[in-house]
């Protein structure tokens, strides 16, 4: 029941994340995609340069959850786990069914809960992520 209203709430956020954002021109999707490539600091493992790139990128176009995939992992590189997870949880809204979306937040949240392994909230939304992932993979055992 919880599962079906959680996708629920996703289906909501990124219909209203969707209708609230202006549809980049074609000059800014193109922009964008030259930026996305240049995530050859990611693989030099120059995180802040390739944070800059991807962050450059999404000024271009918001609704790429692939740009806001990829910031996320340089955040969770730079042990900022809060802006890697609000990154992955915007990119889960717009690409609710993206296996890899689903990944990301649990990845952040694993993050979360390693800096504040205390903290309920975090315990049991990284639970559910974690869940929601095996779900969607078909790994449910």
């Amino acid at each position: 029941m919880q599962e079906g209203m959680n996708k629920d709430k996703l289906q909501r956020d990124a219909t209203t994340l969707k209708q609230d954002m202006p549809e980049p021109t074609p000059e800014a999707k193109r922009i964008a995609a030259e930026a996305k490539v240049r995530d050859d600091a990611y693989r030099r493992k120059d995180y802040l340069v390739a944070l800059d790139a991807y962050t450059q990128a999404i000024d271009f176009d918001p609704s790429d959850a692939t740009l806001l995939s990829n910031r996320s992992v340089c955040w969770i590189r730079l042990g900022q786990a809060m802006h890697a997870l609000t990154d992955a949880k915007a990119c889960r809204a717009l690409r609710p069914d993206w296996s890899k979306a689903c990944y990301r937040e649990a990845n952040s949240f694993r993050e979360d809960v390693e800096l504040d392994p205390n903290n309920k909230d975090l315990t049991n939304a990284f639970r559910e992520a974690v869940e929601a992932g095996k779900k969607f993979r078909g790994t449910d055992q």
